[in-house]
């Protein structure tokens, strides 16, 4: 309190105590939080936060209001993969799913971990049963036809076959990883000739020229001509060393196409080791990752990209530009490792996972005279379960 004398001399002139202000601890809090305090004919800052967070001051809120929304898109997104409209039985188009081929196992027509598959001309599918350390061939619906190699170091034997593909001349061409090297064989399955490579092999193409391309666990690229005489290496550009297998495949223009999962990215590159282009693929949900898995080419020079972590199967241009999803898992698509065209119009991919299926499925692509009136999807396992 003031006496009245000092009362007199200070209030009655009209001045007046102005309040205590707070301090600032930066500028930013000084022009934007306090600012209409001070200023009172400044404009308001703007501000393009949700209403619903405007009254809360914390940044925190403002990080959990965020977080919570891109959890509810991504779980939005992945209800609807995994959701199936109801159509009438009458107007409903048959399953994309067509067989399914095989499960754990070591007989004939199972697999352990089939992590190379390819389909020659004539339709026959050849699966590197990595597993069990040998190539199984299957005809277009998926019986089992022959089979070859054992566990070993020899010719003729595997250790872990990770890859294979089909040379010009009808030759089979394997990738032994633990072996390191590249063994071809005969359209009959004769042993012809192997070559060493310098690091461990894990994909493998070819093109029209024989050149053979050969992806390896330690993120580089491998190109050797006819025979095994190697013409250029060099290491894909990216996150992560070590073991990370590449799928690949191979175009008319003597480009390589790699599918690197740790980055989530499709590279174009020269046999000489220039990027040309990538792309990255997009998955068809808010919030979703991609982790592109498997890869191969159209006729068309379309580029089939498999995503091992939605289970889906989408179509891209080579400019990336994604055209439509081919499978989802309303189709009973599971986690892809290699997918490849048959010549009938099926599209086939090997599936395997710690606690889910090693098999081979088959599944509708473009329309075939074989499966035009074929209805549902049925499962093969060559031979029978003995009783």
């Amino acid at each position: 309190m003031v006496d009245f004398q000092s009362h007199f001399r200070m209030y009655g002139h009209g001045y007046t105590s102005p309040d205590l202000r707070q301090p600032v601890q930066n500028r930013r809090e000084y022009t934007h939080d306090v600012a209409q305090k001070f200023f009172k004919r400044r404009p308001k800052a703007h501000d393009c936060r949700n209403d619903v967070i405007k009254e809360h001051m914390d940044k925190q809120d403002w990080e959990t209001w965020l977080l919570s929304h891109g959890l509810n898109a991504t779980c939005r997104s992945v209800d609807d993969m995994h959701y199936k409209e109801y159509v009438d039985p009458l107007k409903k188009k048959p399953d994309k799913l067509l067989m399914t081929v095989g499960m754990r196992g070591s007989i004939d027509g199972d697999f352990i971990y089939p992590r190379g598959m390819f389909v020659n001309l004539d339709g026959n599918i050849i699966v590197a049963d990595t597993g069990n350390h040998r190539v199984q061939l299957l005809t277009n619906f998926g019986v089992f036809k022959k089979k070859f190699g054992t566990k070993g170091s020899g010719k003729g034997e595997f250790n872990e076959p990770t890859g294979v593909t089909e040379l010009p001349n009808g030759d089979i061409a394997v990738a032994d990883k633990n072996n390191q090297r590249v063994q071809v064989f005969s359209d009959s399955c004769k042993f012809k000739y192997e070559f060493k490579t310098k690091q461990k092999p894990y994909g493998i193409t070819s093109d029209r020229q024989y050149n053979i391309v050969v992806s390896t666990v330690d993120k580089s690229i491998e190109v050797y001509e006819r025979g095994g005489k190697i013409m250029h290496k060099f290491h894909v550009e990216g996150k992560g060393r070590g073991c990370i297998g590449l799928q690949i495949c191979a175009n008319d223009k003597e480009e390589v196409i790699v599918c690197d999962p740790t980055d989530s990215f499709v590279k174009f590159y020269t046999y000489a080791g220039k990027m040309l282009y990538r792309f990255q693929p997009n998955s068809n949900g808010e919030g979703l990752a991609f982790i592109p898995s498997a890869i191969c080419r159209t006729p068309l020079d379309q580029i089939v990209v498999a995503d091992s972590l939605n289970h889906t199967v989408n179509l891209y241009t080579e400019r990336g530009v994604l055209l439509q999803q081919l499978l989802c898992p309303t189709d009973d698509a599971g986690c892809i490792q290699t997918c490849a065209l048959g010549p009938e119009g099926h599209l086939i991919c090997s599936e395997f996972s710690i606690l889910g299926q090693h098999c081979v499925k088959i599944f509708r692509y473009r329309s075939c005279a074989c499966h035009a009136t074929r209805p549902g999807s049925s499962k093969r396992r060559t031979p029978t379960t003995p009783i």
